[in-house]
């Protein structure tokens, strides 16, 4: 098949991570995969599989960009595209305009859990389907009503297994409690601060790594988090190590991984913290619960409660034992359940069948 991927996003996030990882995965299954992107894109350097010449720039400046949508059509009908795939919520109106231009199919992957507004009942009316990585995301859609039930599929993120098969985590005498992702409020990364003053008063000698950026344009949500830790005397135990982008390594670091969020439409890191073999404690999203679907799989507590997740990271420092056999169970888990391959093979054919 011949697919234009279009995605504006001007950092890396889940979502994007799975445009690269679909992406790549799917030239290497000998497709013929495109890639719109925005000028100075961070996926350049994850589309690791897409020939250079197979990615191209276009201005993609907002919902309503027409230049952009002819431009696209253009692009469209001169490289036979077969199969449009959208997945930045800005662009949908502008690649549904592009696909109708050029005569060709769209699809949509819908990553968040935010409500779409209703002139998207219009705009999109004419998608073969609406792809839910998870299917807290599915029922967010169908609650909203905005599209026909049988056009949402619900095809789960995939991760590649073999990426992380030799990375095992370091354990350490002083246990390292890790966290990854963009320093904005809906993370919870002031909650697991504050956790992490309740832990330190127990265990002293634990330490906490969070590992992410700010990327709001005045940096206040970093410069709010480095306050609350001067403020609860935590300079000596928690570190904002600043962003990576070897996820791997980092993960390797860490005794137990902690997700804090208030809400996740999937968890991509806490999949990959399992797959490297590090056991999870996480707030109980609609993402993570969808993840650690059993007890057996990691730890699961209310969202908000820095008690809760304190006593969680708490119990699991306290008992190696279990922390050995989350770390088991949950990357079998994955490997069986979120797969690159499971995840490519029914995008294959979703595909096919829009086509």
């Amino acid at each position: 098949m011949r697919i234009l991927q279009i995605s504006s996003a001007r950092s890396i996030g889940g979502g994007e991570r799975h445009v690269g990882d679909l992406s790549n995965e799917l030239t290497r299954r000998s497709h013929e995969v495109f890639v719109a992107v925005v000028r100075n894109s961070p996926l350049r350097k994850i589309l690791s599989a897409v020939p250079m010449e197979n990615i191209h720039e276009f201005p993609l400046r907002n919902a309503l960009d027409v230049s952009s949508a002819v431009r696209i059509a253009r692009f469209a009908r001169d490289n036979q595209i077969e199969l449009i795939n959208v997945h930045f919520a800005k662009d949908y109106p502008v690649a549904a305009a592009a696909a109708r231009i050029a005569g060709v199919p769209f699809v949509i992957t819908r990553h968040v859990l935010f409500p779409m507004n209703g002139l998207h009942r219009l705009l999109l009316r004419d998608a073969k389907y609406v792809i839910a990585p998870s299917n807290a995301v599915a029922a967010s859609l169908r609650d909203q009503g905005l599209f026909p039930s049988e056009k949402i599929v619900t095809i789960r993120y995939g991760l590649d297994v073999d990426r992380f098969s030799e990375r095992m985590p370091v354990h350490h005498t002083q246990p390292v409690i890790g966290s990854i992702g963009n320093l904005d409020p809906v993370k919870g990364f002031d909650i697991l601060i504050r956790a992490a003053k309740i832990v330190t008063e127990q265990r002293p000698e634990v330490s906490f790594k969070i590992v992410g950026e700010d990327r709001s344009r005045d940096r206040r949500n970093e410069k709010e988090l480095r306050g609350l830790i001067d403020e609860l005397g935590l300079g000596d135990s928690v570190e904002l190590a600043g962003w990576s982008d070897n996820v791997q390594d980092v993960l390797a670091g860490f005794d137990i991984f902690v997700s804090a969020s208030r809400s996740e439409s999937f968890g991509f890191v806490i999949a990959e913290a399992m797959l490297s073999g590090v056991p999870v404690v996480a707030t109980a999203t609609e993402g993570s619960k969808e993840i650690i679907s059993d007890p057996t799989l990691g730890r699961l507590v209310p969202t908000n409660s820095p008690g809760d997740l304190a006593s969680a990271i708490l119990g699991l420092c306290a008992d190696g034992a279990i922390r050995k056999e989350l770390a088991g169970s949950g990357r079998k888990h994955i490997e069986t359940h979120f797969s690159m391959q499971r995840m490519a093979d029914e995008t294959e054919a979703l595909y096919g069948r829009a086509i």
